[in-house]
This record gives C-alpha cells, sequence and structure tokens, in this order.
C-alpha cells in the first residue's frame, strides 16, 4: 500500500499537518523551511541602510523513518539568497529502535540550550537572541559535523556530543569539541510545566586556518539581519587555545503564557599579544509569549523545547475563523567585552506579533530598539522586520 497525503496519515487531517509518502514500513516526509525576511532600521546612529529584502532560509529535502528503528535525514540549505553559500544543511542517520534513546551521527544540530533546540521556524521571535547564536556557534548549531548519543521521555533530556566543524565552504573543519545538555521537568501537570536544564560546550582544539595558529571568533547581528546591517557585535579572531560555553535555561509554561530565558558565559583561553590569559564574556535573555488564540506552545521531549502554537480544532486553515495568534515581547543582554578585546556590549528590546492563517504559513511583525556600547563604534537603532514563512 502507498499513501501520498498532503493532510496527515492517510488523508486524516490535523492542526500541524506534514506531507508524507508511505510505503511498507517506511515513511518519507518532505522538509521545508523557506523564509523571507524584509525590514531595516526605521532610525540608527550612526545611519544604517535601509529597508532589505532577503531569502533568510531556504532549507528543502527529506526525512526518513524505516521500520521504526533508522531515520535519516538529508535537507539541503540555498539561503541566505542572494548570495548566499549553498550547503547541506542536514545530512544524519539516527537510530531510534531503543525506546527512550536516539543515537545519531553525521551533520545536525546537537542538543544544547533552549533556543537554539527549537526549530528555527518555531523560535518565537524571527532570530534568536544574540547570547543563543553566539553559544551554539562555537562547537554546536546547524550543519555540524558530529555524533550524539541521547535519552528523553516526558519528563526529562540527557544528550552528549562529539563535534567537529560545520558543512560546507568554512575554516573551521578542524576543530574539535564536546558538548552536553541536561533538562528536567520538575513540574508538568495540565496546566503548569516547569522546565530547568544546564548545557555546556568545551572546545579543546580551535580550528586553524592552513599556515596559521588556532583561532576563535564571535560576532552577531542585532537580532534581525536582511543583509544590510553589519555585525554591530564582533571580537575579531582571537588566538586562543581552547574555550567553553556554560550555562542555564528555565522556562515555566502556564495555560496560555509562555516565559523562558538562559544565561551563558563564555571562556576563552586566549595567547592574544603573546601571553596567556582567559578571556570572559556573557549574556542573557527573557521573554514572554502569549497565545490569543489556538493552542499554545508545546513541550517536546525529543528536543526538549517548545513548537509553534497550533490550531485548538482540527482544521489547518484559519483556526475559529482567523488563524493562531500570538503575541511576544523579549529582552536580550550579550557583551564581548574581556580586555583587551573589545566586541561590544549589546542590550535588545523586542516586540512581536505571529500570525498562523493555516498550519504551514506564519507571518511576523517585529520592532526592536537596541545599543551597542564599546566595540568598535557606539551604536543604538530602532529596527523593523517582517517574517513570511513556509513551513511543514
Amino acid at each position: 500500500m502507498v499513501c501520498l497525503s498532503l493532510l496527515g496519515p492517510c488523508g486524516i487531517a490535523h492542526g500541524q499537518s506534514i506531507p508524507a509518502i508511505t510505503l511498507p514500513g517506511i515513511t518519507i516526509r518532505p522538509y521545508a523551511t523557506d523564509q523571507l525576511d524584509v525590514g531595516g532600521f526605521a532610525h540608527a546612529a550612526p545611519q544604517q541602510p535601509g529597508t532589505g529584502a532577503r531569502g533568510a532560509r531556504l532549507r528543502n529535502g527529506v526525512r526518513m523513518d524505516i521500520h521504526k528503528q533508522v531515520e535519516i535525514g538529508a535537507i539541503w540549505d540555498a539561503g541566505p539568497a542572494p548570495g548566499g553559500p549553498m550547503r547541506l544543511f542536514e545530512g544524519q542517520v539516527s537510530y531510534i529502535g531503543l525506546k527512550h534513546f536516539v543515537f545519531t551521527a553525521g551533520i545536525f544540530k546537537p542538543s544544547f540550550g533552549l533556543e537554539s533546540m527549537q526549530a528555527q521556524g518555531d523560535t518565537v521571535f524571527v532570530e534568536r537572541a544574540s547570547i543563543s547564536t553566539l553559544t551554539r556557534n562555537l562547537a554546536t548549531g546547524i550543519e555540524r559535523q558530529a555524533v550524539q548519543a541521547e535519552s528523553y521521555g516526558r519528563r526529562y533530556h540527557v544528550a552528549l556530543s562529539a563535534t567537529g566543524g560545520t558543512a560546507g565552504p568554512g575554516e573551521d573543519g578542524n576543530q574539535r569539541a564536546m558538548a552536553f545538555r541536561l533538562v528536567g521537568l520538575p513540574v508538568r501537570t495540565r496546566s503548569v510545566l516547569l522546565h530547568l536544564g544546564v548545557s555546556g560546550e568545551w572546545v579543546f582544539r580551535p580550528a586553524s586556518a592552513r599556515n596559521a595558529s588556532p583561532a576563535l571568533s564571535f560576532a552577531d547581528t542585532p537580532e534581525m539581519n536582511t543583509g544590510t546591517d553589519a555585525k554591530y557585535l564582533g571580537t575579531g579572531k582571537i588566538a586562543a587555545d581552547s574555550a567553553g560555553a556554560f550555562g542555564m535555561e528555565a522556562a515555566l509554561a502556564w495555560k496560555k503564557l509562555l516565559f523562558q530565558g538562559e544565561g551563558y558565559d563564555i571562556l576563552v583561553n586566549s595567547h592574544t599579544g603573546g601571553s596567556g590569559r582567559q578571556l570572559q564574556f556573557h549574556g542573557w535573555y527573557g521573554q514572554l509569549a502569549y497565545t490569543i488564540n489556538g493552542q499554545p506552545r508545546a513541550w517536546k521531549g525529543r528536543t526538549a523545547a517548545f513548537s509553534s502554537p497550533v490550531c485548538d480544532r482540527r482544521q489547518t486553515v484559519l483556526c475559529n475563523g482567523y488563524g493562531v495568534l500570538e503575541v511576544a515581547a523579549r529582552y536580550s543582554h550579550a557583551n564581548l567585552n574581556s580586555a583587551p578585546i573589545s566586541g561590544g556590549n549589546q542590550q535588545v528590546g523586542t516586540l512581536a506579533v505571529n500570525w498562523w492563517p493555516t498550519a504551514i504559513v506564519r507571518m511576523t511583525m517585529q520592532y526592536e530598539y537596541g545599543q551597542v556600547s564599546g566595540g568598535r563604534t557606539p551604536e543604538h537603532f530602532h529596527g523593523i522586520m517582517s517574517l513570511f514563512q513556509i513551513k511543514f
């Protein structure tokens, strides 16, 4: 029997459906996360280029389940477009035949941090908080060559991974690191969920380009990126012997309200200037999201993170007549200043409205105000960003 379904398994519709091809013992699910970002700086000092548009993420491929024993993912990333480097986003094999355990190898996103483990299409805001991006890019994050063992259930998630460089062009192919994540739900009832966790990663062999000493760098855009804005936060290359990031994550879900936050310290054992020293960077964020219409964000044990809100009825179009609505606010802080490195001290406040008219289409309007002290030049800015997304 072959079942081709655009609504769910064998034609059964549900709120967060995935197109699937079902063969005897094999299920193939096409995958897509395609995003168009349009926006820019309403005001910035120094002045920045105006409105820009780009295909921020153009990730398409398939995921396959074989006899509920093996999962295979093959996803290509053609974004950001125009001008971005096309590369393999995911090329991994997972063994899932042992209950509550998963063993994965290949190119994928190892488990690290709460916001990092939310799929990009499920994040509350258009971009993650800067501290989440800075830490995940050190040794985990997307397109990472890695092996991982994890165990999960209704109230816990544990993962340990060994990672290398990222797929595609870059200079980090010879990097080597370890990462872990431990999450528990001390409270889980029908109306309240409390999530607590810790994550850590350690780069014991930083990447080195040909004929160059090992080095690391930390940089991020101001939590919005249309391709016109600079990376306000940036340390440049730091000669390093090793580095790590360690921190805590917490979330409290009560009915339709979700609070989540994370805080991290980044340590770099550097020999900048010919003398050894330890650099210390840090950052944190806190955010609130409220689902106005629809079922609120649900916790998923496999990733120990929260999904997008969905319709509270078995509908895929215009839930309750006007779609799923969510409002959100976030404050974030990231400090990349540690003598003699002056990478910038950034603070950003963000407001957003998310709307899902159908199960696979999302639209977002986001405003943020931020300022950066230290670094190359002081900055302050007002930014407006819109997102159109197709995800299944």
